[in-house]
């Protein structure tokens, strides 16, 4: 039987969903269907008996309505059993699972994942040492919801995704969603979605229809954020600005007393009379790393009868851009000089005017983040209906580097302190003896990663054409 748990002693907040509510869409026994379908009594009877597996009520899904519980499966074995192919599926299936992208991630971890799911929803083989691996992920959070009749109309998005905290795991950690529909009409416009879930839907009758090249009817979306080991936002911050330098300290006049034939001096002149160099400007911190893409999960889509079309639109997560480096501070103004003038022992020469302060460094901008994994999807339906299946794909895309921070200006050399002095009140002296800051570099562009293979009726697709 399919053990219902409760997740808030899992440790999740109660949903509040885990017995039935009314559906959007219940059958109306006062009014004909107005698609002119409807199911048959034999796709009737295959939906209760699948509501029963997952332990739904009967009698208040064919009174419309909604079960929706949460449970936790002990085994492999348990969820294995929740697929809704059979054997001859399962091999086709197996045939082509690990394909090169597939194959080139099996040392790394996700290579255990890929292993038990093709144990779960084809027919791989699990070693104990993989076993061993994924107890730390048992017993196994799943999602399991029963409806028998729902209507997606233009313009709505049914979102079949579960946060995996309703369950008392982590955002990072899969979630089996269990789908269960009698029949199924997505008018145009309409749109099924699922957002980083481990999806197994089953619909005993599926009404779509709609552009096949402009739209679609079923979604596979990666994760909404990252599941890497980082947290945070997916896309870098920037980085901090330099801080601008300190201007330096004018010249000043020493103390004394103005006598006919000139200045007479209370104390040494020195170098009072030359302006204090302006301090350099703070370089510009570096912006922050882009995240990996959230990851695409493995998904299995069934559907018992079409009418229509259906077309499906799997997605690989793109990777986070990286953040703008700062920009480096301005370095602090030089001090002004104060003229020269005579005293009783001969002329003092005017002030030496302060340096400009060197210019902040621009920060290096973030690196971007790579794009997400994805797993297989798998569609089954009637060899008769394949002609009418419709593929889109989309590879998980590298995001882009972070632009390098502006460096920071140099510092304006004070005024000399003579009327004819080279350098006029408010120009740059020397310009060359002072250096604005270096430009940041730019950030290095994130590598993109295959889209999710699908697979109709176990043989591979080829996005946009139709199956025969």
């Amino acid at each position: 039987m399919f053990a219902v748990s409760d997740p808030a002693a899992a440790g999740g907040r109660p949903s509040g969903r885990g017995g039935a509510s009314r559906a959007p869409d219940g059958p109306d026994r006062s009014r004909p269907d107005p698609c002119g379908h409807g199911l048959s009594a034999c796709e009737v009877a295959a939906f209760l008996s699948r509501a029963r597996q997952l332990g739904h009520d009967t009698d208040r899904l064919l009174a419309g309505e909604v079960a929706d519980s949460f449970v936790h499966l002990p085994t492999l074995e348990a969820v294995r059993g929740l697929v809704n192919v059979g054997v001859a599926e399962r091999s086709a299936r197996q045939a082509g699972f690990f394909h090169p992208a597939m194959a080139a991630r099996s040392r790394i971890g996700q290579g255990v994942h890929d292993r038990c799911e093709a144990y779960v929803f084809a027919d791989g083989v699990v070693g104990e040492a993989d076993r061993e691996r994924l107890a730390i992920h048992l017993p196994f959070p799943t999602r399991a919801l029963s409806v028998l009749r729902r209507r997606v109309r233009c313009g709505e998005v049914w979102d079949l995704t579960v946060d995996p905290r309703l369950l008392g795991v982590d955002e990072r950690d899969d979630v089996l969603n269990v789908v269960n529909v009698g029949e199924l009409m997505i008018e145009p416009g309409g749109r099924v979605i699922v957002q980083g879930n481990l999806l197994v839907l089953g619909c005993r009758h599926l009404v779509s229809h709609g552009s096949l090249e402009d739209d679609y009817h079923v979604g596979i979306w990666p994760t909404a954020g990252s599941v890497d080991r980082r947290s945070g936002p997916i896309n870098g911050r920037p980085g901090a600005h330099g801080a601008d330098g300190v201007p330096g300290l004018p010249g000043t006049c020493p103390s004394g007393v103005p006598t006919m034939i000139g200045f007479a001096l209370g104390q040494p002149v020195g170098d009072r009379l030359d302006g204090n160099a302006g301090t350099g400007g703070g370089n510009g911190q570096c912006g922050q790393d882009g995240r990996t893409g959230g990851a695409t999960k493995t998904a299995e889509i069934t559907v018992g009868r079409l009418t229509g079309t259906l077309t499906l639109l799997a997605i690989g997560g793109c990777g986070g851009q990286g953040g703008r480096g700062g920009d480096g501070g301005d370095g602090g103004d030089g001090g002004d000089a104060v003229p020269g003038f005579r005293t009783p022992s001969g002329p003092v020469p005017d002030g030496q005017p302060g340096r400009g302060g060197l210019g902040g460094d621009g920060g290096d901008g973030g690196r971007a983040g790579h794009g997400g994994i994805s797993s297989n999807v798998f569609i089954t339906v009637p060899d008769a209906a394949m002609a009418r299946v419709y593929v889109r794909t989309a590879p998980g895309e590298g995001g882009e580097g972070g632009p390098g921070g502006s460096p920071g200006r140099a510092g304006r050399e004070g005024t000399a302190g003579g009327a004819d002095a080279a350098c006029a009140a408010g120009s740059a002296c020397a310009v060359g003896a002072v250096a604005k800051g270096n430009g940041g570099s730019a950030g290095r562009l994130g590598r993109t990663r295959p889209a999710p293979e699908v697979f109709v009726n176990g043989r591979p697709s080829t996005a946009g054409e139709p199956h025969t």
